[in-house]
């Protein structure tokens, strides 16, 4: 086990940073030791150091997307529509590099069993997350999973750009899924 210093601390925050941003511009091949290095701009030792295998470096950054996605999501708790389309739009738009990197490492998941137990943890704070509006559990799934749906086409598409057109399909989904659940709408 590495020991851990604040230098210590602080070049392995640069790395899993830099594996976020390498992963955002070229996606998972270009997640080297020594691409995340130069993007950390610390030496190659270091990254080797710290992470050992290129699997390493990939848990790490989908373990630290995977943990503010998971505190992104718990202020979901009893708010409205508003607050989670602003919460969204936010994340998708103005933290690109992270949304990009949690989507590239889901799909990674599918491939590689050292990812899964993060991926996994995402998508139950998610569907966690639309709990409080969407008390049917059965349903709150299906909300998960027209919202996981919602973020890749904001992501791919650009559309919905807007929090107000977020909000709209947020409540759309919320009443195709509901019916008469009697999910929060506002």
């Amino acid at each position: 086990m590495v020991a851990t210093t604040s230098k210590g601390e602080a070049r392995r925050n640069a790395l899993q940073d830099a594996v976020i941003r390498v992963l955002e511009n070229g996606g998972p091949g270009a997640v080297t030791h020594r691409a995340v290095a130069a993007e950390a701009g610390v030496p190659l030792a270091a990254a080797t150091y710290y992470f050992a295998s290129i699997d390493d470096l990939l848990v790490s950054a989908l373990l630290r997307v995977t943990q503010q996605q998971v505190a992104l999501f718990a202020h979901f708790d009893g708010r409205s529509l508003t607050d989670i389309a602003v919460v969204l739009h936010d994340w998708v738009y103005g933290s690109r590099a992270s949304a990009i990197a949690q989507y590239e490492l889901l799909f990674l998941a599918m491939r590689r069993d050292s990812l899964r137990e993060a991926a996994d943890l995402w998508y139950r704070a998610l569907e966690d997350a639309i709990g409080p509006i969407m008390p049917n559990a059965r349903h709150a799934r299906v909300v998960a999973l027209a919202v996981d749906g919602l973020i890749l086409r904001m992501l791919w598409r650009g559309q919905p750009g807007t929090v107000r057109e977020v909000q709209a399909l947020l409540r759309d989904i919320l009443q195709s899924s509901a019916g008469a659940d009697g999910a929060r709408r506002d």
